[in-house]
């Protein structure tokens, strides 16, 4: 994703790799503790922060990257180095909003690459990514509750819920034992990630326009239940996803 975005005036550019590289070596480094996000990791959490139906405190979010605990906070050298690295991470965010707004442009998630041994081959790893996207569900789960209750929701999370959640079933467990299962679920996370920030989108408009004052609490616009359903079944909103949705 480094480098997708455009230098518009009012757009911020994507980070650079070497930008990236510096945020990498921060998070790993001894000024963070065992609990901390490293980057694939931060990626899915931050992607899911991008997607959640409401707008998201920084100062809500932005604690559970270092750790669960307060004595997880980063050791920073200077405030400096602070105000540096958070920058890093929120300019990263915005970065991800940018991405999954550009409908002809395929989502990039950082995805680790894993190799074992007597196996020359590269696997696509999007395990930790996909814990980090889990986190952040986890952490704002009523928020998200109508995407668990609409018909293709639970279904389009699936390959994320697998690979990332604290526990699965037993059946389940038998879904991601090899490299090349994790590798399969984690090429379909892109089209997950599209698929849910679509499914969120009228209502963080409706948000947004209320907190500019652009609506009243009366006139905050809904999803048209007669309009075509995000998934593209071809069915209306409310006989499709809307059919289980508050």
């Amino acid at each position: 994703m480094p480098n997708k975005i455009n230098n518009h005036a009012d757009i911020e550019p994507a980070l650079s790799d070497k930008e990236m590289d510096e945020l990498d070596c921060f998070l790993m480094s001894d000024a963070t503790t065992n609990e901390v996000m490293l980057l694939d990791c931060l990626d899915g959490y931050l992607t899911a922060i991008a997607s959640s139906p409401v707008k998201l405190d920084q100062r809500d979010w932005l604690p559970r990257v270092w750790g669960p605990t307060d004595q997880d906070t980063p050791a920073f050298e200077t405030k400096a180095q602070e105000e540096k690295i958070i920058g890093l991470m929120i300019r990263h965010l915005k970065a991800i909003v940018w991405n999954l707004q550009q409908e002809e442009e395929p989502f990039e998630p950082v995805f680790d690459l894993t190799v074992y041994l007597d196996d020359e081959r590269e696997y696509v790893d999007g395990q930790m990514w996909a814990h980090g996207y889990m986190v952040a569900v986890d952490r704002y789960r009523e928020s998200w509750k109508s995407l668990f209750e609409s018909k293709h929701g639970v279904e389009m999370l699936r390959p994320i819920y697998l690979l990332g959640a604290e526990e699965v079933k037993e059946e389940e467990e038998k879904l991601v034992e090899t490299p090349i299962q994790r590798e399969e679920l984690s090429r379909t996370i892109p089209t997950s990630v599209g698929w849910i920030f679509k499914f969120w989108a009228p209502q963080r408009r409706a948000e947004e326009q209320f907190i500019n004052g652009n609506s009243s609490a009366n006139e905050i616009p809904k999803i048209s239940r007669n309009a075509p359903c995000i998934c593209g079944s071809g069915r209306k909103f409310k006989k499709c996803c809307g059919a289980n949705a508050s």
